[in-house]
């Protein structure tokens, strides 16, 4: 039997724990938000409806590909997606071409990161950007599923939650960036099934593992805050793998791969990079950050805070390791919580 409960909102974000076997945990999780996913799956000329017919038209051999590569990489998540589709009702096919969309080609840009260490621990924090149409939609859920770490993430519905800002009560905080993949390696797993199944890992060694090892059709950039005092980025794009630790700013375009490398090229006319290229100057001219609250206001200066139709910031979040402390700020005030207990789907305010 699962368990929902529903806390007390965090600076305008709605938040929903769930408990038990992942089956049904799953099938709950789209059952208990079928009515905001099928208003943006239907949402005419939203962004959900223009995926699906890129799905079915120029796309539909690559996304059969990814879907097949996906499942065979991948199983446990792959069928995670099937339970959250039959809970909401939803078709199966029309999920995996939401959760596919950046790895089908080309897709938009959204968030920003920034980590660094220091003697006692790892600050990490994240803006999590997307389209300006699910901004009265993204919301918190704690997933507590017997056999994996408990969870809380920034969850978008219809997606399978792993794509937005997540932290585990193994002490590891993931922040995940778009960056742009021209051609998908269709023998890759799709990107939000790759954080995912790094996600579900006991340590931070496996976490990076699993992000090094299971290459990503599309791509993303990897934030790993490990409470034992380690910050990883982990571009992972296309079957091509990088990774970098220690202090660093991160945006939508790859900065340790090699962008002119195959199925990564992407024109430097490309309006998007022009503008992620432009965020991240913005995020350097804030100056090198010492502490949490010098993370979250440099997130929050605008020209990295997203403010747009195109892109819009729905979170920041940041974590300092050494304190035990999360920071978020949505719609609403900074709430400070505790970050091990936020983790786990209980909301200790600092």
């Amino acid at each position: 039997m699962t368990q929902v409960t529903h806390l007390e909102p965090v600076s305008g974000l709605a938040w929903s724990v769930f408990r038990g076997e992942r089956a049904e945990v799953m099938r709950a999780l789209g059952r208990e938000h079928a009515d905001a996913i099928h208003a943006f799956r239907s949402l005419p000329g939203g962004s959900w409806e223009a995926q699906v017919r890129r799905a079915d038209g120029v796309a539909a051999e690559r996304l059969d590909a990814v879907i097949a590569s996906t499942r065979e990489l991948l199983p446990v998540e792959s069928q995670e997606l099937a339970w959250i589709a039959e809970g909401a009702g939803i078709a199966e096919r029309d999920m995996w071409a939401r959760n596919l969309r950046g790895d089908l080609g080309r897709d938009g840009t959204g968030c920003s990161d920034i980590a660094f260490t220091t003697d006692a621990g790892v600050v990490m924090g994240h803006n999590e950007d997307g389209d300006g149409e699910l901004r009265e939609q993204i919301r918190l859920v704690t997933l507590v599923i017997e056999g994996d770490p408990a969870m809380t993430s920034a969850w978008y519905p219809g997606m399978l939650p792993s794509n937005a800002f997540v932290t585990t009560s193994v002490g590891l905080a993931f922040g995940m960036d778009h960056v742009p993949v021209v051609t998908a390696q269709t023998a890759g797993a799709g990107r939000h099934f790759v954080a995912r199944h790094a996600q579900r890992q006991p340590t931070g060694e496996a976490a990076r593992g699993a992000l090094s090892r299971v290459p990503c059709a599309g791509g993303f950039a990897f934030d790993v805050a490990d409470a034992a005092g380690r910050a990883d980025l982990i571009e992972n794009a296309a079957g091509h793998v990088a990774a970098t630790t220690g202090r660093y700013q991160h945006t939508n375009h790859l900065r340790l791969l090699d962008g002119t490398s195959d199925g990564l090229a992407v024109c430097d006319g490309d309006e998007w990079l022009g503008e992620s290229m432009h965020r991240l100057s913005v995020l350097r001219g804030c100056g090198t950050p010492t502490s949490a609250q010098d993370v979250l206001t440099a997130l929050r200066t605008p020209g990295v805070l997203g403010r747009s139709d195109d892109l819009w910031t729905f979170v920041t979040t940041v974590v300092d390791t050494a304190i035990d402390e999360v920071v978020l700020q949505g719609s609403g005030a900074p709430w400070r919580g505790r970050w091990s207990a936020f983790a786990r789907g209980e909301r200790v305010q600092l």
